[in-house]
């Protein structure tokens, strides 16, 4: 007979971490708009950069893009999406 038992979820003890403070508004502030590389997730960021623009008063869209859907986003770009904008959308398509 065992003297333990062994946890089927794995590992456990994940850090917990505060959500990010919501905006308010997004008249003026500046949004990154990052393609993570799926099909036509360019043609949905489009869209978004034109209803934040119009509807939403967003001051400037910054766009970047990740090498793939499965790499991380260049420490040269979450630089900059850190630096300059108030938030980033994250953009998924297909």
């Amino acid at each position: 007979m065992a003297e333990e038992l062994m946890n089927p979820i794995g590992y456990g003890g994940k850090a917990q971490k505060p959500l990010a403070p919501r905006m308010t508004h997004l008249r003026g502030k500046t949004i990154a708009l990052l393609d993570i590389g799926f099909p036509n997730s360019g043609v949905f960021l489009d869209r978004m950069e034109a209803l934040l623009r119009d509807r939403y008063g967003v001051a400037e869209v910054v766009r970047h893009a990740k090498p793939s859907p499965t790499r991380m986003a260049k420490p040269e770009v979450r630089k900059d999406i850190l630096s300059r904008c108030h938030g980033v959308i994250e953009a998924v398509s297909s």
